[in-house]
């Protein structure tokens, strides 16, 4: 057990929090030594680290042969505090908490030094700075682990599936954690969280991430970041750049966190909340030893992972103006549409014949090829955002078109290769009788034919429902690769809907998808 402390530093003149352990009464001497070295180790790990996104560690004193973290002041509030009392962030801001987090743990993992514990509890907010905290159970480089046989470091909804499966942590563990962070962010809650630590494991490993509309456009992101296999999971660079495009402002979180029933301190756990209340602890220490000028490392390069900050701009506060505006954007966006839907093709050009839609269908539009290294080739419509989730010979594409209704998911399309040596038949079976025995799902309807397996489905957890196409085929080698489309609504009859207007298109993607060597 811990306790974080607000304290003036007398010899520095400069308010600072400190971390003290305290042990619990039936502590024996074994778990007195590994809390010790827990906290030396969550030390030195941050103490290797230099970035704006990381919490500065300034000092380690020894009082009673228990170590004291002296580190720098934060005084926000954390993530965890603001999702449960303020509620979930907008979307542009989730996606500058998420650049600043992934930052900070691109520049972790090249200092040699994995995380394990990445979770709202251990971000804090402060101003337009986001901070990760608490490496209590840290791996650093060419350290010994602290955890023993059968524990498992972390925290169950932020764990990644190969973690949960006795693997060692890697850089793709952090990932999978910063993923859930992110979807937490705009949620306010993990997509694994379930009604206790068995089930909430279970979910992590087998299930997909529930969708949800105010994921938004953030959703190929973190669909790249919880990829199940740690070799598919995109990385910090790569999520990073993607969500650049999508980050806004954030707005500064007034006010300490929420006290608890003890307004005094707040006592955590080694992987739980830091908290830095409001008291002042004693300073006890005896006078140190004159020291001399320090001196500062040389500026680094702008090359330098540690720079590239996000130029925030300030917030416009004229909303009148704003607001009118916008009308007249709509107003002009609608006119322009009408105009150009009304045109007849340029000279040169024939129009393709279609079929004349009906009220509930809208015409296909034109496809684009994309030859991938998988190997295949597959046109999706060209508005449609094509995902990979590593560089080079993929394992998996993803292809993800608009999401024109709130109450319905964008649709996607998803392309898979399987090296398990499994026919087409027996996944198309397989796939049927998991999908139909999972509790989670309900109203599980299916239809096979040919290569196709279509199938429909509710959630247990809530109103969200699933429609999905899946086509199971082979190249001449016998490998085999799987086209998914899927469509997600929140009610029945918007997904019925949305799923007749997409119907059309789901059929022309999967009729264009051929082998390259072919």
């Amino acid at each position: 057990m811990g306790v974080v402390w607000r304290a003036h530093d007398e010899y520095l003149h400069r308010d600072v929090a400190i971390k003290e352990l305290r042990l619990g009464e039936s502590a024996d001497a074994g778990e007195s030594e590994a809390a010790v070295r827990r906290v030396l180790r969550e030390a030195r790990a941050a103490a290797k680290l230099r970035h704006p996104g990381i919490v500065t560690v300034h000092d380690v004193v020894i009082e009673d042969n228990l170590p004291w973290i002296v580190m720098e002041l934060i005084e926000g509030r954390s993530l965890a505090d603001i999702l449960d009392n303020d509620g979930p962030l907008p979307l542009d801001q989730a996606a500058q908490v998420g650049i600043q987090i992934l930052r900070a743990l691109d520049a972790a993992h090249h200092r040699g030094v994995l995380h394990r514990d990445v979770k709202p509890a251990n971000i804090m907010l402060d101003g337009e700075r986001v901070v990760l905290t608490d490496f209590g159970i840290a791996l650093i480089d060419g350290a010994s682990a602290l955890t023993g046989t059968g524990q498992m470091p972390g925290s169950p909804e932020y764990i990644a599936p190969e973690r949960i499966d006795g693997h060692e942590a890697t850089r793709a563990a952090d990932m999978w954690a910063a993923g859930v962070t992110l979807y937490a962010t705009v949620v306010g809650r993990s997509p694994f969280k379930r009604k206790d630590i068995q089930s909430t494991l279970a979910a992590a490993a087998s299930r997909d991430p529930d969708p949800d509309p105010r994921i938004g456009r953030l959703w190929p992101v973190i669909q790249g970041l919880l990829r199940k296999q740690p070799a598919e999971r995109m990385e910090a660079k790569d999520a990073i750049e993607r969500l650049s495009s999508l980050a806004g402002t954030l707005t500064p979180r007034g006010g300490l966190p929420r006290p608890s029933n003890d307004v005094n301190t707040w006592i955590d756990n080694p992987s739980d909340q830091v908290t830095v209340v409001a008291e002042t602890a004693p300073n006890t220490r005896t006078a140190p030893p004159l020291m001399p000028p320090p001196v500062y490392p040389q500026a680094v390069s702008p090359a330098d992972i540690t720079l590239d900050p996000i130029p925030i701009q300030p917030r416009k506060r004229n909303h009148g103006i704003l607001i009118v505006l916008g009308a007249a954007l709509v107003v002009a966006i609608v006119v322009v549409v009408v105009a150009l839907t009304s045109k007849s093709p340029p000279e040169g050009q024939t129009q393709q014949p279609q079929q004349q839609p009906s009220t509930t269908t809208t015409p296909q539009p034109p496809l684009v090829p994309y030859r991938e290294l998988l190997g295949y080739t597959i046109s999706v419509p060209a508005e449609w955002k094509r995902t990979e989730s590593t560089a080079g010979d993929r394992t998996d594409v993803l292809y993800v078109g608009p999401q024109p209704d709130p109450q319905a998911g964008a649709p996607e399309v998803q392309v898979r290769r399987d090296t398990t040596g499994t026919t087409a038949a027996e996944y198309l079976a397989n796939r049927d009788r998991s999908v139909k025995a999972d509790r989670e799902n309900a109203d599980y309807k299916s239809s096979t034919t040919g290569d196709v397996l279509e199938y429909e489905h509710g959630s247990a957890a809530g109103p969200v429902r699933y429609h999905v196409l899946t086509r199971a085929v082979t190249d001449k080698q016998g490998t085999l690769f799987i086209m998914t489309f899927s469509l997600r609504a929140n009610d029945p009859t918007t997904l019925q809907n949305e799923w007749r207007a997409m119907r059309p298109i789901a059929t022309a993607v999967f009729n264009s998808f051929q082998f390259n060597n072919t």
